[in-house]
């Protein structure tokens, strides 16, 4: 489909959507739909941008935008009109002030994968569906009790995981509930799948994409059964402020499937740096700094990073003062790559996959 004519679809259907219903305070902005070559804002066709890359909120000639990626293929234009509301809502949490990020380069250096865990995510899974179909204010209590006890097991982890349903969480809810008011049962199909995934071991890697749904199904069962306002501003995550009554529930032992969903992902992994490595194609070495990457799918393993579709460096291992000196400072390469990292996110080799 064209952008343009993909463009004015998304543009009429914005204007059937109650935008302060999906989230106090929340209101449309400027968005874009962009191409390999070139983009359609509400100016018109452009060239693409340097800076549209992947799917987000960013800051274009000093206005927050949302972008989105159009591919070959004809989108359904209520979903697309739902992930465009999805990304403005990013846009008004960088308006907002809001603070509960996600420390991605943490994330890169350290998170680890532990089978106990994501056992208890899919036992809160079942629970969820049961909360959601149900009134079971107890099957509420367990799924908060899991959660405490996965807090207390890997603070670092859930923090991280917490701050994702945060950022990640709020606005796939926004989306569907977009979606919801333009074709209710298309909003229900979705949410239904969002239930059925996270029931699904091999979701859960890498971790960042299904932690999106489990936000998002938290935030519907917060609104069931309790008050807490999650639209509020405020400095801890609802995944974190939900679970301050709530007591430990014992933690299940680790689910064969997960522990052989983890074991076929790293073992994928490994596969994707020995073929790259073995492959040669070096396109970096030297110290540089990692700076930007597409944090959806990047992984860790060992001294080796997998990222997928673009990474940013900065040349030498320096942290510029100022975010207008990294930007300025940050060179973009596309493409898939493998890069030999220390903790610091320092770039010794990277090869292209």
């Amino acid at each position: 489909m064209k952008l343009e004519q993909a463009y004015r679809q998304v543009e009429a259907r914005l204007e059937r959507i109650d935008f302060p219903a999906l989230h106090r305070g929340f209101h449309p902005f400027p968005f874009a739909l962009y191409n390999g070559t070139e983009a359609f804002t509400a100016g018109g066709t452009i060239q693409r941008p340097d800076s549209f890359l992947g799917n987000t909120a960013i800051e274009y000639k000093g206005v927050l935008t949302a972008i989105w990626e159009l591919s070959e293929e004809e989108p359904d234009i209520d979903v697309l009109t739902s992930k465009i509301v999805h990304e403005m809502l990013h846009a008004f949490q960088h308006e907002s002030g809001e603070k509960r990020w996600a420390d991605e380069r943490g994330a890169l250096a350290g998170y680890d994968y532990d089978p106990v865990c994501i056992s208890a995510r899919l036992g809160e899974a079942t629970l969820t569906r049961q909360c959601l179909a149900e009134n079971d204010p107890g099957a509420f209590s367990r799924v908060l009790g899991l959660r405490r006890s996965r807090m207390e097991r890997d603070p670092a982890a859930y923090d991280y995981e917490a701050r994702i349903e945060q950022i990640e969480g709020t606005a796939h809810y926004v989306e569907l509930t977009a979606l919801g008011q333009l074709d209710p049962g298309k909003a229900a199909l979705r949410w239904d799948g969002a239930l059925k995934e996270l029931e699904e071991p091999a979701r859960y890697f890498p971790v960042r994409a299904v932690t999106y749904l489990s936000g998002a199904v938290l935030i519907a069962c917060i609104r069931k059964y309790t008050d807490l306002d999650t639209d509020r501003t405020a400095d801890i995550p609802f995944a974190v402020e939900a679970l301050e009554k709530a007591e430990p529930c014992p933690l299940p032992a680790a689910d064969p499937r997960a522990e052989n969903c983890l074991k076929e992902y790293r073992e994928k992994i490994r596969t994707i740096v020995s073929r790259t490595l073995d492959k040669g194609d070096i396109v970096l070495e030297g110290d540089n700094r990692l700076a930007a990457w597409n944090v959806y799918d990047s992984v860790r393993d060992g001294r080796y990073a997998v990222l997928t579709h673009f990474i940013g460096y900065i040349e030498g291992t320096d942290l510029p003062a100022t975010d207008e000196e990294f930007f300025s400072l940050m060179k973009i390469i596309h493409g898939d790559f493998v890069a030999e990292i220390d903790r610091d996110l320092i770039m010794k080799r990277l090869w292209r996959q």
